[in-house]
């Protein structure tokens, strides 16, 4: 199985679009690569595919605390989940932002997802260096940003 494929240019003439696999959810989603370097777009994707047990259940409770707190904040009822990982199946990844490369060469994983509680702004993951640094709705993070000081809508 390839994990990506489908590569052309970007959209607007820059970058590269494509498709690159999501075992988690046993599908293919769209990747943009807005520096072209595949190399490093490869890095990325391995490590969406090598996430630890800890970090999918860290992201899915940090998912089911956005839900709640989004359902809450509009004065919906809250859910509740009989596993964490149960909380994937209101959500539908989307895209692999695969983010300019920096000087570290660190692999992230920056996705943007839909959710059926949200869907107005949807969900954004980022993981980096084996830890999610966040999780919240959609808002085109930095995922180079230092996250040690949470923001409110940040639920990592």
């Amino acid at each position: 199985m390839e994990l990506i494929r489908n590569l052309g240019p970007g959209y607007y003439g820059s970058g590269t679009e494509g498709e690159c696999y999501f075992g988690l959810f046993d599908r293919y989603i769209k990747l943009i690569d807005d520096e072209s370097n595949l190399e490093y777009a490869s890095q990325c994707v391995m490590l969406l595919n090598s996430l630890e047990d800890s970090v999918i259940d860290a992201l899915c409770e940090a998912s089911i605390r956005y839900c709640n707190g989004f359902l809450e904040d509009i004065g919906e009822p809250t859910r509740r989940f009989d596993t964490p990982r149960a909380v994937l199946d209101l959500i539908n990844p989307v895209l692999l932002l695969v983010p300019y490369l920096t000087d570290s060469r660190v692999p992230v994983v920056h996705l943007e997802l839909n959710c059926d509680w949200e869907v107005e702004h949807g969900m954004e993951w980022i993981v980096r260096e084996d830890r999610v640094q966040y999780v919240g709705a959609f808002h085109g993070e930095d995922p180079w940003r230092d996250f040690s000081v949470m923001d409110a809508w940040n639920y990592a």
